[in-house]
């Protein structure tokens, strides 16, 4: 990681400055050439490539430097450790907030299982080890798989195995991350957030990508500090071994946890597992849709069964399956892998469990076994939804800049809109139905089904409609690089700034 931090420092410095274009903007744009508008110091200008390295590094230290990822299974393939980086990285770009959520689960879990754990030794580090895969039962020699948290509890009060003594010390030597790492990367947000408050400051032009960067370092802070006692890339789990003869547990552990630990079914299989799909699936209202997507496409696939020119319409029905299933197929592996990653914010659909067998906890996995429902139900969903609609707002603060087209401006203020406006409905669908999981007068009658019924139809619509105007925003950002105004390549006065005599 400091060999990567480290290049993109260095060939910052290679960048030149490129010669301002003279083409102007529209007529909803200002005029360029007004003494207003130009730069006050000629010789002191960045260049386009100097905003575009800037923002990228940025956004790479917020995406992938600070994605903690849990550990991959044992003996993976590099190249599938690459992928299943680069689709945390994706969904750190497109729904930065579900990332947040993930953090924040982690986080509650991490806390809660300290508490179960008090005076044994373990902190905050050693929570999110096991969160992360960290260790791996034994039976004899041979591998029984991942060990789960509430699993580890149960085999405590049996008396099966011994609590992990490994130190806090120990797993931090395993992970890749240190204080060096992480200053750098909060080094580099902060300073590009504080170079973009200080060109406002100044009167000086900031550009759409530059607030859409600003944007991911404010979210960037957020996600340290739910993971900075969580290891970064450890690859190898400690080994725990069932014990031959079960020991009397006595006074050891006495755990304040009133309910049975349960499965975990919170998580997620790689998008390039073959099994993904049908261990996501299994529950209402998910099933429904894709059932309706599966009927769908065999409606399509026999629609020319019953022609009489079945054999000449062959070409047609191929191409119909082909337009069915690549409209059909992404919106399957969309909703499969939000449904993994944000559980709905906590009221799951689902009852999946993992398996005993396997070598790693999914991706996505947190552990909610200790937390309350007051915690998992109403607290990091609305938290999780608070910073997404904050978020989204941030975006809105370009509400009045120079676009290059008014359809342009229309189409960002439109964008920014709706990614602040669909996390606050979220967010107040998920109150209601807290609330009438604990009102009886409220979820006894057939207000709670409708309310539930509603949170699925604006779910169904309204989360892909979130992703596309994500992409457009990003997209936007970079197609405004292509008319800046001599403001915007401008340099910031740092010395005019700071107080100074």
């Amino acid at each position: 990681m400091l060999f990567i931090l480290a290049c993109l420092y260095f060939f910052h410095g290679t960048i030149s400055a490129a010669p301002i274009s003279n083409v102007l903007r529209d007529a909803i744009t200002p005029d360029f050439n007004s003494p207003s508008s130009q730069c006050p110091c000629p010789d002191q200008q960045r260049s386009l490539w100097d905003i575009l390295w800037s923002c990228l590094a940025t956004i790479f230290a917020c995406t992938w430097v600070s994605v903690h990822p849990n550990i991959p299974p044992s003996g993976e393939k590099w190249w599938k450790t690459a992928l299943r980086r680069l689709e945390l990285m994706f969904w750190a770009v497109i729904a930065p907030e579900l990332i947040i959520l993930w953090a924040m689960k982690q986080f509650f879990g991490a806390r809660a299982m300290v508490k179960e754990y008090w005076g044994h030794g373990w902190t905050k580090t050693h929570a999110y080890f096991i969160q992360m895969g960290g260790f791996t039962l034994y039976e004899g020699g041979t591998p029984k798989g991942v060990l789960l948290p509430g699993e580890m509890q149960s085999l405590l009060i049996a008396g099966k195995i011994d609590l992990p003594q490994i130190t806090e010390e120990e797993i931090r030597d395993r992970s890749k991350g240190d204080g060096l790492s992480k200053a750098l990367v909060i080094g580099q947000t902060t300073w590009f957030v504080a170079q973009c408050i200080v060109r406002r400051a100044q009167g000086l032009i900031l550009t759409e990508l530059e607030l859409v960067t600003g944007a991911f370092a404010a979210l960037n802070g957020v996600m340290y500090f739910l993971w900075w006692n969580k290891p970064l890339d450890v690859r190898c789990p400690v080994p725990v071994h069932i014990l031959d003869e079960p020991r009397p547990v006595g006074r050891r552990f006495k755990f304040k946890a009133t309910q049975q630990p349960q499965q975990p079914g919170w998580f997620s299989a790689s998008l390039f597992s073959p099994c993904s799909l049908k261990l996501a699936i299994t529950h209402w209202p998910w099933d429904a849709i894709f059932s309706l997507m599966s009927v769908t496409y065999c409606i399509s696939a026999n629609l020319f069964s019953c022609s009489v020119i079945q054999i000449r319409q062959a070409h047609l029905k191929t191409v119909m399956k082909a337009v069915v299933f690549s409209l059909f197929y992404p919106l399957k592996l969309f909703y499969t892998r939000l449904l993994d990653i944000a559980d709905l914010g906590g009221n799951s659909y689902t009852t999946l469990t993992v398996p005993s067998s396997v070598s790693t906890v999914f991706t996505f996995y947190a552990n909610t076994d200790f937390t309350s429902d007051l915690v998992d139900d109403l607290l990091i969903p609305s938290f999780t939804w608070t910073i997404a609609a904050l978020f989204g707002s941030l975006h809105c603060a370009a509400w009045f800049f120079a676009f290059p087209s008014h359809a342009e401006l229309i189409l960002w203020r439109v964008c920014s809109a709706l990614i602040s406006i669909i996390p606050l409905g979220l967010l107040l669908f998920f109150m209601a139905i807290f609330a009438g999981d604990n009102m009886e007068s409220f979820g006894s009658g057939k207000s709670f089904e409708v309310v539930e019924f509603t949170l699925f139809i604006f779910s169904i619509f309204f989360l892909p409609i979130y992703a596309i105007a994500r992409l457009l925003l990003l997209g936007e950002a970079f197609a405004t690089l292509r008319y800046l105004p001599p403001r915007a390549l401008a340099v910031v006065d740092w010395l005019s700034f700071l107080p100074h005599i």
